[in-house]
């Protein structure tokens, strides 16, 4: 579903990596590890054609998802995965412990473009750190927004990988803290296995390339080109190709390099993470009923506690980025009525934790429903936690925790963010994304924001069972009975 993702429960200092690190009591940590472990896992299989261990997933989901700029393979499976870059003679280079550089970066996840990026990058392997900070193009919905990220990654106390991930710069930055039970591995540990692929010329500098190709669990190319001083130049990443589901491209270049300590005020966090996560709910709490949707699989329970959703150009704005419809034959999209407190709350990650959905985040963030612009992006303040969001889209998360009991309205005096939750409409998901048409639209729209194209056959779908009008019919669902009569 919409942004299918694991977030921590906190963020805060950790003396040892004297770095920002996360704190997980042990429950959160158990059922954050078994819900990266077992979450989307039909959604993993269908990205890489085949399965993949439960040390890769997280990564992979959050860069479905368009969270995460690289993917970096853990040591266990690489040595496990990498027999085939066998030995050439040649020793690979060792990147010098610590340094820092400007940065150029593009690439795509899914379909979701990033461009023209610039900005600067740390690195602290004895620390087990590292930090791009960068401001690029997001053209998905608008060709000349321009969007500020800082992606920190970190090991965790406990010897995971971390990040803290921030959209936006100061008091409209927020704060996105992802954890998983991956061990922590470094972004070019891969180098140990890597080929030597010739020499080129980058900004004017010659450098070796050394490059790699993994063919299981699934297929990553990585190449880096290394300078005369053991520092990198330009470092290519590849997930997926041609015929597959799912596909990522990360292409960085490296240049002002120095090999020097970056310094501990390098990795100070940013504002978003160190000050406002999560960011405070909005101040008008009135109550309003509106429709929501959300794409997802039988037999999984038909309810919107502890889940993600999205209005319409919130969920068909994650549905395009998706590429081929073939992966979502066996899923089908719900329109809900549901009664909220708009003091909506920073967004949260729902996911299935292998017995029921979880949302996660601190306590005062599941008292409230979640927004956000569709898909991280948007010109609304606080990544569209207040504002309309009419160019994007909005996206919800329910927590569990937030929901009214059966028959109460929302609101401050019942203490609870959402309820009175009426199932509309099930449609099959493959009736709408490609016999109506959706994913050519989506196509043709991006770039394009607001999607009307896209948004017409959505609504025409959901408005009637009519094929002559544009309808879907509808696909009934065992529960339905079952909530109706707790609402």
């Amino acid at each position: 579903q919409v942004g299918s993702q694991v977030q921590c429960a906190d963020v805060l200092d950790d003396a040892e990596h004297r770095a920002p690190a996360f704190a997980l009591d042990a429950m959160t940590s158990r059922s954050l590890a078994r819900a990266l472990a077992l979450a989307s896992a039909a959604a993993t299989v269908a990205a890489t054609g085949g399965l993949v261990p439960d040390s890769w997933a997280a990564q992979l989901e959050a860069l479905r998802s368009g969270d995460l700029l690289l993917f970096v393979p853990p040591m266990a499976e690489l040595e496990l995965h990498a027999s085939q870059a066998v030995a050439s003679g040649e020793q690979p280079p060792t990147i010098p412990e610590k340094w820092s550089s400007s940065l150029t970066v593009d690439g795509e996840f899914g379909n979701l473009p990033y461009a023209d990026g610039h900005g600067t990058f740390l690195y602290d392997r004895p620390g087990k750190r590292d930090r791009m900070t960068y401001s690029c193009k997001v053209p998905y919905f608008d060709p000349v927004q321009v969007q500020f990220r800082d992606n920190f990654r970190m090991a965790t106390p406990t010897g995971g990988s971390g990040i803290n991930l921030t959209f936006g710069k100061d008091d409209d930055g927020v704060c996105n803290p992802l954890h998983g039970p991956m061990p922590w591995s470094d972004m070019f540990a891969w180098l140990q296995y890597a080929k030597p692929a010739g020499q080129k010329i980058v900004r004017g500098e010659t450098c070796s390339v050394w490059s790699l190709r993994l063919t299981k669990p699934l297929v990553m190319n990585a190449s880096v080109c290394v300078g005369s001083d053991s520092l990198p130049r330009e470092f290519n990443q590849s997930i997926g190709g041609p015929g597959s589901a799912f596909s990522s491209s990360a292409f960085m270049q490296f240049f002002n390099a120095t090999a020097e300590d970056p310094g501990e005020a390098a990795f100070t966090p940013t504002k978003a993470c160190g000050m406002h996560y999560p960011t405070k709910p909005c101040p008008d709490g009135k109550v309003i009923k509106m429709d929501t949707y959300r794409i997802w699989s039988p037999p999984e329970p038909f309810e919107l506690a502890n889940r993600d959703t999205g209005d319409v150009m919130g969920d068909l704005s994650f549905v395009c980025t998706q590429g081929s419809g073939a992966a979502y034959k066996s899923k089908v999209i719900s329109q809900w009525s549901v009664e909220v407190s708009s003091a909506f709350g920073q967004y949260a990650f729902c996911n299935f934790n292998g017995t029921a959905n979880v949302c996660s985040g601190r306590e005062t963030q599941l008292t409230s429903v979640g927004r956000r612009s569709g898909q991280f992006s948007g010109k609304g303040p606080l990544l569209g936690q207040c504002s309309v969001n009419d160019d994007t889209g909005s996206q919800y998360s329910f927590p569990g925790t937030a929901q009214c009991p059966p028959g109460v309205s929302p609101g401050a005096a019942t203490n609870c963010a959402w309820g009175k939750a009426v199932p509309v409409r099930t449609l099959a998901a493959i009736c709408v994304m490609q016999e109506r048409g959706l994913l050519d639209a989506c196509k043709r729209g991006i770039g394009h924001a607001p999607f009307e194209e896209a948004i017409g056959i959505w609504k025409k779908a959901f408005a009637s069972a009519d094929a002559s009008l544009g309808g879907c019919p509808d696909v009934p669902t065992t529960a339905e009975k079952d909530i109706q009569l707790l609402v």
